[in-house]
């Protein structure tokens, strides 16, 4: 309707002069979506980055620890003592789902539990063995976003560049012959594409190197492949915090 208005602009009210220039924008609708896009990436794109790196450092600290392995050979050794009447035979390892139900076996006086007795045997045999949390001060805090929603976030992510870089181009092919308006929206938009592609690429590089690390700690703690990292850092994260109140129970009946 706008465009077809054939009277003189100065007869209309400011909103509807101001909405006829707009319509004679060229590609108005996909240029504001485009320009919408640009506008969302940077905000996007910042709060990816600590996310991915605080679980680079998750990963790290995990294959770098050697007190939090030692106390799952701790937790091997005392199942098996306490299985040896169930006839299944020893068992050489187990998943860390099994974590979670470390303070639910309970003795019979139902307030000394097996991460209790966990607590009890490290203090005795390697009493460094208690502060092994310091090494997975990552897992402090219960653990935000997956491993596996990041790295589709940064995959959407580089998908809505490409379809910056795909409008330039047609906008390019169409409006080759175009004013110095147009040439100068094209100049901007490839600055403003060139600029997130190298942020994009160092976001891609360090999800790149989060995938990594985490498959060498699910192949270094002999979990499935496909574990969802979110659920078992809350497991580790979980078993931090009862351990730490078992330690505390025992200290305090000393």
């Amino acid at each position: 309707m706008y465009l077809c208005y054939k009277g003189s602009p100065a007869e209309l009210h400011i909103v509807d002069q101001f909405m006829l220039q707009m319509c004679r924008i060229p590609d108005l609708c996909p240029r504001l979506d485009t320009l919408l896009l640009i506008r969302e990436l940077p905000t996007y794109m910042r709060d990816l980055q600590p996310l991915i790196i605080q679980k680079i450092r998750a990963c790290r600290q995990l294959l770098l620890s050697q007190a939090f392995p030692a106390v799952l050979a701790y937790i091997l050794v005392m199942g098996n003592i306490l299985n040896e009447t169930t006839g299944k035979g020893k068992a050489k390892g187990f998943q860390l789902s099994t974590l979670r139900k470390m303070s639910q076996l309970v003795s019979r006086e139902r307030s000394f539990t097996f991460l209790h007795a966990l607590v009890e045997q490290i203090l005795l045999q390697e009493p460094d063995l208690v502060t092994f949390s310091q090494e997975l001060t990552e897992f402090e805090a219960v653990p935000g976003a997956s491993i596996k929603g990041l790295n589709a976030e940064v995959d959407v992510l580089s998908r809505q560049l490409e379809t910056i870089h795909q409008y330039r181009k047609s906008f390019r092919s169409k409006y080759h012959k175009g004013s110095g308006s147009e040439e100068q929206f094209l100049k901007d938009l490839k600055e403003i594409a060139d600029q997130y592609s190298m942020q994009h690429a160092t976001l891609a590089k360090g999800a790149a190197e989060m995938k990594k690390l985490y498959s060498e700690v699910v192949q270094r703690f002999g979990e499935a492949e496909e574990q969802d990292s979110q659920e078992m850092f809350g497991w580790i994260s979980s078993f931090m915090k009862d351990f730490h109140k078992a330690y505390v129970d025992i200290r305090g009946s000393h």
